[in-house]
């Protein structure tokens, strides 16, 4: 017959409860819990679960970045050396003279003109220079340096412009001062300080006299500078 009251073992006394604090045998009863949960969790079908759902989970990842993929950071665009090349502009070689600056072919047109130096042969100054097809017939080259000045002379195609800046208007293209807006015609003679007639009038402004001239031969389809007054 079971004891209804078993006997305290007076080796082992009871221990006092306080509140708060779990008492033993709760203790032990959660650890069981515990490893009973453990155990559980650890069975194989509950194991090949959790491998499945995260194999899956990779299978999704991998296919969304298929479908997007990440662009990768593009470096700072770099023009290759042809692309400088076809980009960079032609450089545009001026003849120099006394000699050869142009062809009858390049200067087919009235009106036609070309740019070209003149270097000095007694001073070596190099002085900016055009020539012009005229269109009576002929070629008349000219400095480009202002005769009693620093200024650079112009040679104005654009009639508006002409009418616009120089306050001159005009049935042809004119040699333009910009630094006094005198007006020069070539079409025209006109007196030098020394009495002498050379082409390109003053024709409005207050300039002295005409652009100073530069001698110019033709030699079969040579255009050439020879001097200047």
């Amino acid at each position: 017959m079971t004891e209804q009251n078993p006997k305290l073992d007076p080796f082992k006394p009871a221990q006092p409860h306080i509140p708060g604090v779990p008492h033993p045998a709760s203790e032990s009863s959660a650890g069981a819990a515990s490893h009973g949960l453990v155990a559980a969790l650890l069975q194989p079908p509950v194991v090949l679960g959790f491998l499945g759902t995260f194999a899956f989970l990779i299978g999704i990842s991998v296919w969304l970045y298929s479908r997007h993929p990440m662009k990768p950071i593009e470096a700072a665009a770099t023009p290759s050396d042809s692309t400088n090349a076809a980009s960079a502009p032609t450089a545009v070689t001026i003849p120099v003279a006394p000699g050869e600056i142009a062809t009858t072919d390049e200067l087919a047109k009235p009106w036609a003109f070309k740019r070209f130096d003149f270097v000095d042969p007694d001073t070596s100054l190099t002085v900016p220079a055009l020539v012009v097809h005229l269109p009576r017939g002929g070629y008349w080259g000219f400095s480009l340096r202002e005769p009693f000045g620093g200024c650079r002379l112009e040679y104005v195609t654009d009639l508006k412009r002409l009418e616009s800046t120089y306050n001159f208007k005009g049935d042809h293209p004119m040699v333009g001062d910009p630094c006094d807006y005198s007006v020069f015609d070539l079409l025209k003679y006109g007196p030098t300080s020394d009495n002498a007639i050379v082409r390109g009038a003053v024709v409005h402004g207050t300039a002295l006299r005409p652009p100073i001239a530069i001698e110019i031969k033709v030699e079969g389809h040579k255009i050439i500078a020879a001097r200047h007054e």
